[in-house]
């Protein structure tokens, strides 16, 4: 579940923002949407507007002791209180407490008193009034404004309905979401007029992938506030919305520190990374399948907890469950480290999978435990996915960026195929690191390989690239052994 909403990022410097409560969108608002003002909710059928209404107000009344108003034009409040509880939204109790009062304003026949050629909203907006009095609500939101107005033909009237119930809303001094619907040949409204109306415009809609409808949100306008601005993707969870962020990047700002070294706690290794790799560096680790990519990193973030770091591990490669009975082979208990809060996991589909989304999901897995080294396992599979390769890369510069940015380090996994039977005196003659220009991006390379030797394969180890450091340019021997690597001694022919 969603813990307590901060607000203190909503209300810094007086800009008289609330939190909506729904994980990720406030920092797409800033902190928030605009307090005491009118928000539209626009977009085609199925693309979650209700869903965003639901959670704006109910984070409002559990975690912000702000109650709230829900006024509904097409469903019965009956269907939208059973609605919610696969949510795990209890209205029920809101409702006996007086924190939440449901308007139902269906048919609006009963709500509004024709005039000749005007239109009177006051039983409807008296109605409104006497709710938000009732509960001392701070919120309200309006589901759907289109069956109003499905009444009005001309867009004055429909306009001066609208500024009618905004301009009385505003009085109360409550925070209102309104919902709209749109065609997808609409660009914005149904009516042409709402979105001049609003304070604020969100607009939500559906995307086909490849094997799914993808969900996206973009914020149209959000007056006198500074938001993120970009189409981002959402999901609705089990608990409600998760919207997935764009991002910010400090280019200029890098806590990389050459004199703090992260060991792997493999002595040799460690004295040809010249001490360790430096804080804040991201190295990629490539090789043939069954090298011992993985069995590396595992390594780097054993070492790490050894010294109090916590550490995330990205699994693209296997499943958690198969990559944690694997570490327990070697005698590393990774179930009882991230019981501990010492190691997270993060698991996702490669299904239209999207830069913003996975960048999401790996910081806010670092924020939560606090993490210093990080492993992705592997960058290879990404490109197998439904990311190509300037997706691939991008999503890499933005992640190198980051990661330098907190003073985090990264292992990467790459799959580097070619890297099975070099000729005699040539190594590492085939070593493909560049499909994706990726040695321009990362900081460091250790490349594994497999050579064969008369009747034998035997695997080396060679730092190929490691920036900033007085790291050996030997070839290398090492074994796969029961608690780790073991490298040995140089290569001779």
């Amino acid at each position: 579940m969603k813990g307590k909403i901060k607000t203190s990022s909503a209300r810094k410097g007086g800009l008289g923002k609330i939190p909506t409560g729904i994980a990720g969108f406030d920092e797409v608002l800033d902190g928030g949407v605009p307090k005491g003002r009118f928000m539209l909710v626009t977009g085609t059928t199925g693309a979650g507007k209700t869903v965003f209404l639901n959670e704006f107000l109910y984070r409002g009344i559990t975690q912000l002791n702000e109650n709230g108003v829900y006024v509904t034009f097409e469903e019965n409040p009956k269907d939208i209180i059973s609605n919610v509880r696969s949510f795990g939204w209890k209205y029920l109790s809101l409702i006996k407490k007086k924190k939440l009062a449901f308007v139902d304003a269906a048919p609006a026949e009963e709500m509004v008193l024709e005039t000749g050629l005007q239109y009177d909203l006051s039983p409807l907006v008296k109605r409104i009034e006497y709710a938000i009095e009732r509960v001392n609500a701070k919120r309200v939101v309006v589901d759907s404004i289109d069956a109003l107005f499905s009444r009005f033909s001309n867009k004055d009237v429909v306009r001066a309905a609208l500024y009618q119930i905004s301009a009385k809303l505003k009085k109360s001094g409550v925070t209102a979401l309104i919902s709209a619907e749109k065609t997808e040949k609409e660009e914005l409204s149904r009516y042409g007029v709402e979105e001049f109306v609003a304070d604020g415009v969100i607009e939500l809609g559906l995307a086909k992938g490849q094997q799914q409808f993808i969900r996206r949100i973009f914020v149209k306008k959000l007056r006198g506030m500074g938001y993120r601005s970009g189409i981002m993707e959402f999901e609705i969870e089990e608990d409600g919305l998760k919207v997935f962020p764009k991002i910010p990047v400090q280019r200029l700002l890098a806590k990389t520190d050459f004199q703090i070294r992260k060991t792997f706690g493999i002595e040799k290794l460690d004295e040809l990374l010249d001490g360790g790799i430096p804080q804040g560096h991201v190295v990629m680790i490539s090789g043939n399948t069954g090298i011992g990519k993985t069995i590396l990193a595992m390594q780097f973030i054993i070492q790490g907890i050894k010294e109090g770091e916590n550490a995330v591990f990205m699994a693209f490669e296997e499943p958690i469950d198969q990559v944690k009975k694997t570490a327990l082979e070697h005698g590393w208990n990774f179930e009882q480290y991230e019981k501990q809060g010492k190691l997270a996991f993060i698991g996702t589909s490669l299904i239209d999978i999207s830069n913003d989304k996975l960048l999401y999901k790996i910081l806010t897995g670092v924020k939560r435990i606090g993490a210093k080294r990080v492993v992705i396992d592997s960058i290879s599979t990404l490109m197998s996915a439904t990311m190509n390769e300037e997706q691939t890369r991008q999503f890499l510069i933005q992640l190198c960026s980051i990661f330098k940015e907190q003073g985090i380090t990264c292992l990467m996994n790459y799959l580097c195929g070619p890297s099975f039977g070099a000729t005699r005196g040539q190594l590492l003659s085939n070593l493909a690191t560049n499909e994706i220009r990726l040695s321009s991006i990362i900081d460091g390379i250790i490349m594994l390989l497999y050579v064969e030797r008369g009747q034998s394969v035997k695997k080396m180890m060679n730092i190929l690239k490691l920036r900033g450091s007085a790291h050996s340019k030997e070839i290398y021997r090492y074994e796969i052994e029961k608690g780790g690597i073991k490298v040995g001694g140089k290569y001779e022919e």
